[in-house]
């Protein structure tokens, strides 16, 4: 996703052995909306960790100032709470940990009552996946299994999704697992310049996204990692690149009825 670690576009690796790519690509990926939707659905059985990990980065890509938190991530009824357990490696204590405590109780409550809709609003890869016209490239192997790989670029027009006139801009490298038809890792990078507040803001000259998902024992895929890249000006003149990595661990299953509640 990043300049320091370039959206790679072109296929690497050995070759699986070859199966006849599908006749019709954009069809064979729209099949896969209902087992996406599947994943993302059963994202809400677990709980999880995430470790977040925000930098800004000079011109030669290194990192020039590091941020790290890690959260705990669980749903209620349906939707995603994250309590923040540490920052920089040091878990939260004292009064930090108090209010992120409460915090947490009251988006809780809030939820349990329909007043919160969610934490973290984003866009579901299962809805956007009719968003792009996809083109069959052969196949790959990935982590020891067998991948489909399709290049994507938007189909023109405005569509009726969140966050269009960025998804518009996009174009990538989907894989899909041969075996259980599963989007396995997708990486999309900019293909024009973004503004916001009229380029008075912000003005994004390089935007790129790395997702990977795991394979899970109950054949359910997971993320595994999300990476973003971002490069640009902000306030006409100070040009600033950052990088921010998501990693997702530790899931466990669990019965909403019984944790739902926060525990000190």
């Amino acid at each position: 996703m990043p300049l320091a670690l370039p959206l790679v576009l072109l296929l690497g690796g050995e070759a699986c052995p070859a199966e006849a790519p599908p006749a019709n690509a954009n069809a064979f990926v729209r099949g896969l909306v209902g087992a996406q939707r599947r994943g993302e659905d059963a994202l809400s059985r677990y709980a999880y960790d995430v470790t977040d990990v925000r930098e800004r980065l000079d011109k030669e890509g290194r990192a020039q100032r590091r941020e790290i938190r890690q959260y705990e991530v669980f749903y209620v009824r349906g939707r995603p709470v994250r309590r923040l357990v540490a920052r920089d490696n040091r878990a939260l204590a004292g009064r930090d940990r108090e209010r992120e405590d409460r915090r947490v109780e009251q988006l809780v409550a809030a939820i349990r009552q329909g007043r919160a809709v969610t934490e973290t609003p984003g866009v579901r890869l299962s809805r956007i996946l009719e968003r792009y016209d996809f083109t069959a490239r052969g196949g790959e192997v990935r982590e020891g299994r067998c991948s489909l790989v399709f290049d994507f670029a938007a189909r023109p027009g405005d569509a009726d999704l969140k966050r269009d006139n960025l998804l518009q801009r996009l174009s990538g490298r989907l894989w899909v697992d041969e075996d259980e038809h599963a989007v396995a890792r997708l990486e999309a990078r900019n293909t024009s310049g973004l503004r916001f507040a009229f380029g008075l803001g912000a003005s994004v000259s390089m935007l790129s996204f790395a997702m990977a998902f795991t394979h899970m024992e109950d054949g359910v895929w997971l993320p595994r990692r999300l990476e973003t890249y971002a490069e640009g000006r902000r306030i006409l003149f100070r040009r600033f690149r950052w990088r921010r990595t998501s990693t997702y661990s530790n899931y466990r299953r669990f019965e909403v009825d019984v944790q739902e509640a926060i525990r000190p």
